[in-house]
């Protein structure tokens, strides 16, 4: 028998019952709220849980779930508002660290390198065009607004665990700055063993720097060098961009100091700008004025006259199909915001405040964790199994399947009967096709899930 699943319920329950014994240091008004919790139908614990493990339904559907259909327990909608109002946000957002950091996130699997990616992504809510932070306003006249937070996330993609996010106003979004913060958070024991990625909207020496500075590989999407607006538009001269693909390593020493001998011998110095927003090469001179970079600019060709660039600190042990390789990982954090918004119900809110539409925020990319914690337990039991020799396809789990199965697992009370969590999830399964149909990305617009359509 596995008691992985039952160790990681626990896990999550003991953090809750750790907080509730302290929930003055997590509620909104320490004095007052949750001062005579046990003698109301909903207690600091108990309100947590709740959120965290709430669904597609009303709020009111939920409660009754939560409770098991019992009337004498069961708290009015009100009561639940009044609960919530008074926990503060930093209590998620130290459930949510505390938990993901108890279990393995991070998987070596990628040539002994665990590879991490940052992108964002829209979190739309119920348009309410007061909330001017992020209120979308229509282009034209006829056309309906929304309203959205922005976030951003720091994913393994192989784990599919994230490690953290940043939430930021819809409408005043700095993607590089969340980067930035979500790096600082980041305090990894061997950070050489982690690579980077991320897409066109990061390229900045700054990130560069920071990721040098804690000794972190990077491989990253770049503009194409003609583009004024890329970083390879200083290097041209050295990248040999009528051949289809290559792999060139520049070296150069960045300095703050415009000499006339560095002026001059600009293949060998990179001016830095120190009036430029690069707070964290100040912090690489460390009161010098010069320092060595080395990087690989890589192009690669992924279509007929389509090409992409990459410049990465990777050493050469990691040959051109490797770069490939991991950049096509950085893919998974896609795969990731798609199960967490629609396998695991991001995009369904019980309420309108923004206060308590961060607190699901976070509860979602809790109740997520806890989910991808036991598919990927799941998934190695499932590579475990003898494979049919008459079988075409390999089979492997199917996350969303196994997301919603999670959620249940949690929600459920304790019973005499045993579940076996993980034999469910490997009841369903999807084959695994090398060849995948391919569909035009379709665009439309963006719009809340109504309360009524639950």
């Amino acid at each position: 028998m596995n008691d992985f699943p039952t160790n990681v319920k626990e896990k999550l329950n003991s953090i809750i019952s750790d907080m509730a014994e302290r929930h003055w240091l997590f509620s909104s008004n320490p004095r007052h709220d949750f001062m005579r919790q046990d003698l109301g139908k909903l207690s600091f614990y108990d309100t947590m849980r709740m959120i965290i493990g709430m669904g597609k339904g009303s709020t009111n559907d939920e409660i009754m779930d939560y409770f098991d259909l019992d009337p004498d327990c069961i708290p009015s909608q009100s009561a639940f508002c009044q609960r919530r109002s008074q926990i503060s946000l930093s209590a998620f957002e130290y459930l949510f660290s505390e938990f993901s950091s108890s279990f393995p996130r991070t998987t070596n699997k990628f040539k002994d390198h665990c590879i991490l990616a940052c992108d964002g992504c829209h979190v739309v809510y119920t348009t309410n065009s007061e909330i001017i932070e992020d209120y979308n306003i229509p282009r034209l006249i006829d056309y309906k607004g929304y309203n959205h937070m922005h976030l951003n996330g720091f994913v393994d993609v192989i784990s599919k665990a994230f490690l953290d996010i940043v939430i930021q106003p819809g409408q005043h979004p700095d993607e590089r700055e969340a980067f930035h913060t979500m790096l600082d958070h980041f305090q990894p024991d061997d950070p050489e063993k982690y690579i980077i990625t991320a897409d066109r909207g990061y390229e900045s020496y700054d990130l560069l720097f920071h990721c040098e500075l804690k000794h972190l590989n990077y491989v990253f999407r770049m503009k194409a060098p003609s583009s004024s607006k890329s970083l390879l538009s200083s290097y041209i001269s050295e990248l040999p961009d009528d051949q289809e693909e290559f792999d060139v390593t520049i070296k150069r020493f960045s300095t703050d100091k415009y000499t006339s001998i560095m002026k001059d011998q600009s293949d060998v110095y990179h001016y830095m700008n120190p009036y430029k927003n690069i707070p964290h090469f100040q912090q690489l001179l460390n009161d010098k004025h010069l320092y060595f970079m080395q990087f690989r600019v890589v192009k690669i060709k992924v279509a007929e006259n389509t090409y992409e660039y990459m410049i990465t600190n990777l050493p050469h042990t990691f040959v051109l199909e490797d770069i490939k390789a991991c950049y096509h990982w950085r893919w998974g954090i896609e795969i990731s915001f798609r199960y967490l918004k629609h396998a695991n119900g991001l995009l369904y809110f019980h309420s309108k405040k923004p206060e308590f539409l961060k607190q699901e925020i976070y509860a979602n990319l809790i109740l997520y964790n806890f989910g991808i914690f036991l598919a990927n337990e799941a998934a190695e039991e499932n590579l475990k199994k003898k494979r049919k020799k008459g079988n075409k396809y390999n089979y492997e789990i199917d996350f969303s399947s196994a997301l919603k199965t999670a959620r249940k697992f949690f929600v459920r009370r304790d019973s005499h009967k045993h579940v076996d969590i993980i034999k469910l999830m490997m009841k369903y399964v999807h084959a695994v096709k090398i060849e995948f149909r391919k569909f035009d990305r379709p665009l439309r617009g963006i719009g809340a899930i109504h309360f009524g359509y639950r």
